[in-house]
């Protein structure tokens, strides 16, 4: 089960770093307004918005962030309800505790130098 989550958290990465590139490569919605003007006209006097750079790139990052999501949710689930206790290490014996022995406060007190104040 830990392979899964390392192969889901692997992947998990790769669709962030797409989704970076995606929504770096999209252009600003501030062109101005000659960008308003001429990019309107063409996207609407094209084919079709979803054939053309720009479309193709929202389709993309809304694809890129499903992804995330449910790969998220799913790696959630699986740490949470598949394998609650996991540690990642295999050994089966539990790691040793120290004991330390509590002396008596009179046996304490006996060890302890006394040091007079210097006058």
């Amino acid at each position: 089960m830990a392979i899964l989550v390392l192969v889901i958290e692997i992947v998990l990465c790769l669709f962030s770093l797409f989704m970076i590139a995606v929504v770096l490569l999209q252009s600003g919605k501030s062109a101005g307004l000659s960008g308003d003007i001429a990019g309107g006209a063409e996207t609407f006097l094209g084919k079709s918005k979803a054939k053309s750079y720009e479309g193709k790139l929202k389709k993309l990052t809304k694809v890129a962030a499903v992804g995330i999501m449910v790969l998220a949710v799913a790696l959630v689930l699986i740490q949470v309800y598949v394998m609650p206790n996991f540690t990642g290490t295999t050994d089966a014996a539990p790691a040793a505790t120290p004991t330390t022995q509590v002396e008596s406060t009179e046996q304490a007190e006996e060890a302890a130098p006394t040091v007079s104040p210097a006058e």
